[in-house]
């Protein structure tokens, strides 16, 4: 998962998770832009920078087959309208070149060949490919969905990053190896953050700290991390969008993926091995430390009336990466108490031009 001759070995259970994460949201964010003719989106892009040769050595499928699968299954769909009306074009380099020629080769052979998609395979340095894209992810009227799954030294500079926020109508994920974590650990600026200080479990939520901290000022936009373990080592993916859908989306394929955090493949929070971490009980399973610490910050900012609408509680979630349905049981209970009113159980994403208001009482 961090060398660069992982393709001529079989995929590991680390890798496996961090492609269906990739695969999932694919599937997710797909629709968004064809379920429907929309005139503000003319085109549909999807890129993936570090694209390997589409398959490991036991040919399980890689990020661009998966991407392709995905596609494949949308063209079937009667459902969405758009599709064979709205171009779909699906960019695909790798810095090397054989694993460019034989994706290239896959991607175009017969078995692939998908009715109202197109393809374009380079053999590209991520730096240069990323120039080559640049014209197409600075338009306004084409969608985006950019897959960096980046080795060793890290890509994703923070200029390469303040970039990637700035995009319109562009999401992202991109990975951060075990190696590019420890140096995150080590940063003066994030190690204080960290308590203890060698708990790397919770390295990958300063790092994202960090990417917070590189954010346009006042700018909203949305980050949400999943972390998974490799033995030892946690690697990472960091995505990122500047719309509530996007990151709403993201946060259901990785709840889906953790039920207890939704962020991680492993018990990042070690909620079942501390005794001394609250637990209490929610159903037939136990709530995580996590949204007990996000409950509490809702009851806060409720009862100092800092919320003023829907949106304001939906972005709260989002910023504790929280499902927005986990903000009912705060908003019922101080309803019921007579603390506030409002019409929603909890924000939904139906009226985010015209929000919801909260009434203090």
């Amino acid at each position: 998962m961090a060398s660069n001759d992982f393709h001529e070995k079989s995929f590991d259970e680390a890798t496996l998770t961090k492609l269906e994460i990739f695969q999932l949201y694919t599937r997710e964010w797909l629709p968004v832009f064809l379920a429907r003719e929309v005139d503000y989106v003319r085109e549909v892009h999807l890129f993936d920078f570090f694209a390997g040769p589409g398959k490991d050595a036991g040919g399980v499928p890689g990020s661009p087959l998966r991407t392709l699968t995905v596609l494949k299954e949308y063209s079937q769909d009667p459902n969405l309208q758009a599709w064979g009306k709205t171009p779909i074009i699906a960019h695909f380099s790798d810095a090397t070149l054989w694993k460019a020629k034989e994706l290239k080769a896959l991607v175009e052979s017969e078995a692939w060949r998908i009715p109202g998609v197109s393809t374009a395979t380079t053999r590209a340095e991520f730096a240069e490919a990323f120039v080559v894209a640049e014209p197409i992810l600075q338009a306004r009227d084409k969608a985006k969905l950019l897959l960096l799954d980046q080795f060793g030294v890290s890509q994703i500079t923070p200029d390469v990053f303040r970039q990637l926020v700035s995009f319109p109508r562009t999401d992202f994920l991109f990975f951060i190896s075990s190696a590019t974590l420890h140096r995150f650990h080590e940063h003066p600026n994030i190690r204080h953050k960290i308590r203890p200080a060698d708990d790397f479990n919770q390295v990958h939520h300063a790092a994202l700290d960090y990417y917070r901290e590189l954010l346009p000022s006042g700018r909203r936009y949305y980050l949400a991390p999943f972390s998974i373990k490799k033995g030892s080592n946690i690697y990472g993916i960091i995505f990122g969008s500047a719309h509530p859908l996007g990151i709403d989306k993201f946060l259901t394929v990785a709840w889906g993926k953790d039920e207890l955090n939704g962020n991680a493949n492993f018990d990042i929070n070690r909620d079942a091995l501390d005794p001394g971490e609250p637990m209490l009980e929610l159903g037939s399973v136990t709530r995580p430390l996590k949204i007990n610490v996000f409950e509490e910050e809702l009851e806060a900012a409720l009862r100092q009336k800092r919320l003023r609408h829907e949106v304001d509680v939906m972005d709260l979630c989002y910023r504790h990466g929280v499902m927005r349905r986990h903000a009912a049981s705060v908003l019922k209970r101080l309803r019921e108490e007579g603390a506030i009113n409002l019409e929603f159980q909890w924000p939904t994403l139906d009226h985010l031009d015209q929000p919801r208001s909260i009434d203090y009482l």
